[in-house]
């Protein structure tokens, strides 16, 4: 009679082996979800009707940081991006720049692409001053991307009544927050399309830290689907 084989032995439990499957596992679902969120994202944003408001004024006369004259007329056929700057303003114009800069980095290469940023102090904000300042965040020369000066009334008018921003209006000594505290400016940024009309205004400073985060996705957002269809 053949002996019986001895039932075999059990590999001892790993829990290294077993937390490793785990977290595998959990990586899997974590990446599904994040690019089922990111679909479900990219979906919402083609959906999203893109308004078309009024047409901003054809032309605007003024110094770039390079010191030599522009014209926004030239800027026709173009998405652009505008936004007031103060270069020694303390705390929201930096939101601000820090967005475009994203968008300059994503949309710079592209010849139909522009940015403009119009000084609220234009006679502190020299050419020199904003050349300086340009050259501070990295941008050159050659970037698609004016920084305005010159005399104050046409550059106020053109921001409150050629792209509807509130005006810009001193803040009173005792109410200052920071010495260098001393204009109250609107902080959105304004999206143009190619035939001159305001597609959006974005708060990407404002106070609820979900509310700025939409508006900084959305911008994004906005000005690639105006690059990629023309007839938006």
């Amino acid at each position: 009679m053949q002996a019986s084989q001895p039932p075999p032995v059990a590999a001892p439990f790993n829990p290294w082996r077993f937390w490793f499957i785990i977290g595998g596992i959990c990586a899997l679902v974590i990446a599904a979800s994040m690019a089922s969120t990111k679909l479900m994202r990219s979906k919402s944003a083609s959906a999203r009707p893109l308004l078309r408001y009024h047409q901003i004024p054809p032309n605007l006369e003024a110094t770039e940081r390079s010191g030599g004259p522009v014209n926004i007329a030239s800027l026709n056929g173009k998405v652009r991006i505008f936004a007031y700057i103060y270069t020694i303003c303390p705390h929201g114009c930096a939101a601000v720049i820090g967005e475009m800069l994203k968008l300059q980095k994503q949309f710079g290469q592209r010849d139909d692409f522009h940015q403009v940023s119009i000084s609220v102090v234009p006679e502190h904000d020299t050419a020199a001053t904003m050349a300086a300042y340009a050259e501070g965040i990295g941008l050159k020369p050659a970037d698609p991307w004016w920084f305005l000066t010159g005399k104050r009334e046409p550059l106020w008018q053109y921001m409150t009544e050629g792209l509807r921003l509130e005006p810009a209006s001193p803040i009173p000594e005792e109410e200052r927050l920071h010495p260098l505290d001393i204009y109250a400016h609107d902080l959105r940024v304004v999206l143009v399309d190619r035939e001159g009309y305001v597609r959006g205004y974005y708060s990407i400073f404002h106070p609820q830290p979900e509310i700025a985060s939409l508006m900084c996705e959305r911008l994004q957002q906005d000005t690639q689907r105006l690059l990629k269809n023309p007839k938006l």
